[in-house]
C-alpha cells in the first residue's frame, strides 16, 4: 500500500509539472499525455521574445533548437548561454554552439538544456487510522535533460539547407526515470540574392523513451512550418505553425524592430487552436537585444496568465567569419 501510494503521488507531481509546462496552449483533449514536455519549453531569449516564431531564422545559434537546418545559414560560429527563471521554481539553463563550415562544407553544432525542481516534499501512507492517514518523510528534486549533436549543409538546390540533430534524452522524478533517445531533422530554404526571405520545416522529438517507472513513456512528436522576411532593413518578421502530438497546433508570429545596430526591440505571439482562457497576456512575449562586436545578450519575458511571468536572458558570441 505504500508503495503504491507512493508512485501515485510520483505520477501526480510529474502531471502537475507537465500541465505547468504546457498551460499556455495544452487545451486539447490529449494534452499532457506526452512525457519530456521540458523539450516544449522555448530556448533561447530571442527566439522566446518572438512567440517561438523561429523554425525559418537563419544565422542564428539559437534556431537550432527549433531547426537543425538553421546552422548551415550561420555567417560564422556562435555559442548561445541560456538562464530560464520559471514558475514554481522551476530553472533551467541552456547551451548552443554551433561550427560555421566554409563556403559548401557541413556545419556541426552541440546542444545542451538542464531543467530542474527541487523541494518537492515527499508524502506517504502511515497505515495509521489516526490523522489523515498521511506523512511527510523530507523532500526530492526532479530534473529533466537533454543533450545533442547536429549537423546541417547545402543541398543540391541553391538556397535550401538541410540539417539533422541526434539528442539523449533524460527525465528523473525522485528514483523513478526514463532515458530516450530522439531525432530532430528540417530544411531552410533562403530565397533570392539577398536572403531576404526565407521558409523552413522542422520534425522534432522523434524516437523512443524507457518507461517511466511502470508507466509507457511518449515523447512529444512536433512538426514545425514557418516563413520569415525582411521588407525592410530594420524589420524582421518571422510566423509558425506548429502541431504536437498532444494539442491542437497554434499559430506562432513575431516581431523584431532594428532601429540601431546595437539594439533590437521584440514581440511575439501564440495562438492555439483551441486554446483555454487564462487571463492576461498569457500569449504575449516582448523582449530586448543588445549587440557589441562580437557579443549580443538577449532578454525575453513571457507571461503564464495567473501562473505569473517567466524571465529569460541569453549571452551569446559570433566568432570571425571562416575566409576560403
Amino acid at each position: 500500500m505504500k508503495n503504491r501510494v507512493f508512485f501515485v503521488r510520483f505520477l501526480a507531481i510529474g502531471l502537475a509539472i507537465n500541465c505547468l509546462l504546457e498551460a499556455p496552449l495544452g487545451a486539447a483533449q490529449n494534452s499532457g499525455t506526452s512525457s519530456f514536455s521540458f523539450l516544449n519549453i522555448p530556448t533561447g531569449a530571442r527566439a522566446a521574445a518572438m512567440g517561438q516564431a523561429f523554425t525559418s531564422v537563419p544565422n542564428d545559434i539559437q534556431g537550432l533548437v527549433y531547426n537543425p537546418a538553421s546552422l548551415a545559414t550561420m555567417a560564422a560560429s556562435q555559442a548561445s548561454f541560456e538562464h530560464l527563471s520559471y514558475v514554481a521554481d522551476v530553472v533551467e539553463e541552456g547551451l548552443a554552439m554551433g561550427h560555421a563550415g566554409r563556403d559548401q562544407e557541413f556545419s556541426w553544432g552541440l546542444l545542451a538544456n538542464y531543467l530542474h525542481v527541487g523541494n518537492i516534499d515527499r508524502t506517504v501512507a502511515t497505515g495509521q487510522s489516526t490523522g489523515d492517514g498521511f506523512t511527510q518523510t523530507g523532500s526530492f528534486s526532479t530534473y529533466d535533460m537533454a543533450m545533442g549533436v547536429s549537423l546541417a549543409g547545402p543541398c543540391l538546390i541553391e538556397g535550401l539547407s538541410v540539417g539533422t540533430t541526434i539528442k539523449f534524452l533524460r527525465e528523473s522524478l525522485a528514483d523513478a526515470s526514463s532515458n530516450g533517445g530522439a531525432l530532430d531533422a528540417g530544411f531552410i530554404y533562403q530565397g533570392n540574392v539577398e536572403r531576404s526571405w526565407n521558409v523552413g520545416a522542422a520534425v522534432q522529438n522523434a524516437g523512443i523513451a524507457s518507461k517511466f517507472a511502470a508507466a509507457a513513456v511518449k515523447l512529444p512528436l512536433t512538426l514545425r512550418a514557418g516563413f520569415s522576411g525582411q521588407p525592410f532593413s530594420q524589420w524582421l518578421f518571422s510566423t509558425d505553425f506548429v502541431k504536437r502530438t498532444d494539442t491542437a497546433g497554434e499559430l506562432d508570429a513575431g516581431v523584431e524592430l532594428t532601429p540601431k545596430k546595437f539594439f533590437s526591440l521584440r514581440v511575439g505571439y501564440r495562438y492555439g487552436l483551441n486554446n483555454p482562457d487564462l487571463g492576461g497576456l498569457a500569449n504575449f512575449s516582448a523582449g530586448i537585444g543588445l549587440r557589441w562586436t562580437q557579443m549580443s545578450l538577449d532578454y525575453a519575458i513571457v507571461p503564464l496568465g495567473d501562473l505569473g511571468l517567466t524571465h529569460r536572458v541569453s549571452l551569446n558570441f559570433r566568432f570571425k567569419a571562416h575566409h576560403s
